[in-house]
């Protein structure tokens, strides 16, 4: 029996845990004889770009302690001949096993293989493996590599709140940009700490609502009259009223307003005249190891081996997903998800997790969060503020 595995979309800190479980529970098989993979995914199969993984577990495991995809990834936009072709060259190398670990883009790539393999009465088994800072992924409680880019970011803001707060006077904003596709999930994520409207961030802007320059600017100033310097968050899909991408058509990631900061700040200084600076962490997000979840790194490798276990009791076109069993303690049980509930789907954050008002999450929001990190990071805001000192 021969496996083949490969990487793609954008990494995450815990990307390389997933193809270590793949690989060493490969290794545990006794029937499994070759673990093949292919560089910058597809794409590198399509070029023959393969390579055996067998005797480089020690590397791959090695590889677990560093971000970045170490098969490298791939935005290849494939036709229907590549789909063809990927099958047949997955049959050249006698594949029994298709393991792809990517993010939404991926689940609907391996469905189409699947669904290829099962017209052709081609017995490959096809196992999608998530990954995502997005957590946007559908039948999945969430998804590995959101939870190490959720504790980047409240560990960040826990820094730069101290920092903001330590000038008072002229007042300023600052605009942090986050990633996050077009789910809520991890910009969300930033407000956790928040337990009144104006407590920092201040603003905090999802992807799934559209606003406007007019509504900001007066959500600025309402904030101002609480505070007198305003964190604000926006997310790099944010949906923004006259204000459009400038990526073309033929781009397939043209919602994508990756910058918008920079807009949002220019309009600021020039209808209130207040000092506005950008922070936009961008790719540390997927690759901060010094504050990867512990928690993502071992469910990151353990969904791997399941991916192995779950084709070896022969299912295909299945994704590996998460269910949670229990909040207190945190608890979850690994599940066998068909890609026709993921493939083209996207989950954004659900209208009961966020207070629109308030710009902080629900309740609903922080019993869902909370379980996950509160092992890890302090979930609450603890500042020695310069108030108290009188």
């Amino acid at each position: 029996m021969n496996i083949f595995v490969a990487q793609s979309g954008g990494p995450t800190p815990v990307i390389n845990s997933t193809l270590y479980g793949v690989l060493d529970q490969s290794e545990e098989v006794d029937e499994i004889k070759n673990v093949y993979a292919s560089l910058n995914g597809l794409e590198g199969l399509l070029k023959n770009n393969i390579i055996l993984l067998n005797d480089k577990v020690d590397l791959i495991k090695k590889a677990k302690e560093q971000p970045g995809a170490i098969l490298g990834g791939s935005r290849l936009e494939l036709t229907n001949v590549d789909f063809e072709e990927i099958v047949d060259k997955l049959l050249d190398l006698s594949i029994d096993v298709f393991c792809y670990i990517g993010g939404n883009g991926s689940s609907t790539t391996i469905n189409k293989v699947h669904d290829i393999c099962e017209s052709r009465n081609v017995g490959i088994k096809c196992i999608f493996i998530p990954k995502t800072v997005d957590n946007d992924i559908c039948g999945t409680d969430h998804t590995p590599g959101y939870l190490s880019a959720a504790k980047f970011l409240i560990q960040s803001l826990n820094q730069i709140e101290a920092d903001i707060r330590s000038n008072s006077f002229p007042p300023q904003i600052e605009i942090m940009e986050v990633m996050g596709g077009n789910a809520g999930w991890l910009i969300g994520a930033s407000a956790i700490r928040k337990k009144h409207r104006y407590d920092f961030p201040q603003l905090v802007y999802l992807p799934e609502r559209e606003t406007s320059i007019d509504e900001i600017l007066s959500d600025i100033q309402s904030a101002l009259k609480e505070n007198t310097n305003i964190l604000i968050m926006v997310p790099d899909h944010m949906k923004l009223k006259s204000i459009t991408s400038d990526i073309t058509i033929h781009n397939p990631r043209q919602k994508y307003n990756g910058g918008i900061s920079y807009r949002l700040a220019q309009e600021i200084q020039q209808h209130l005249e207040i000092k506005t600076s950008i922070t936009i962490p961008n790719k540390l997000y997927r690759s901060s190891m010094c504050l990867v979840s512990h928690q993502d790194l071992h469910e990151a490798e353990i969904i791997g081996r399941e991916a192995i276990r779950v084709a070896l009791r022969g299912e295909s076109g299945k994704m590996i997903g998460i269910e949670r069993s229990s909040n207190t303690p945190y608890e979850y049980k690994l599940t066998c998800v068909d890609l026709s509930e993921v493939s083209g789907k996207e989950r954004t954050l659900p209208s009961d997790f966020w207070d629109n008002t308030n710009f902080m999450p629900t309740d609903k929001f922080r019993n869902y969060l909370k379980p996950l990190l509160e092992k890890e990071i302090n979930m609450e805001s603890n500042y020695v503020t310069n108030e108290s000192l009188y």
